[in-house]
């Protein structure tokens, strides 16, 4: 994948989880690790639809725990 694409995606994730962008790695866990909320991947869905110009599934987020989930998700839709 483009290592833009996942900056933007780790830009994105560190804005509306509020951590670092150093703390952003693929093996993160969003809940866990980065201690995302709900409420923040729905926020995280949202503007990565607008960064993107995708629209993702309601469903998009049963499968994305990890930051690397985050870029398959991307990848997945952007092909």
């Amino acid at each position: 994948m483009n290592q833009n694409v996942e900056e933007r995606i780790n830009n994105v994730v560190s804005s509306i989880i509020n951590c670092s962008s150093a703390d952003v790695l693929p093996e993160k866990h969003l809940y866990y690790d980065l201690l995302a909320d709900s409420l923040m991947m729905m926020d995280l869905m949202l503007v990565l639809e607008q960064e993107f110009a995708l629209n993702i599934k309601d469903d998009g987020l049963d499968d994305v725990n990890y930051v690397k989930d985050l870029y398959r998700l991307i990848h997945e839709q952007c092909h």
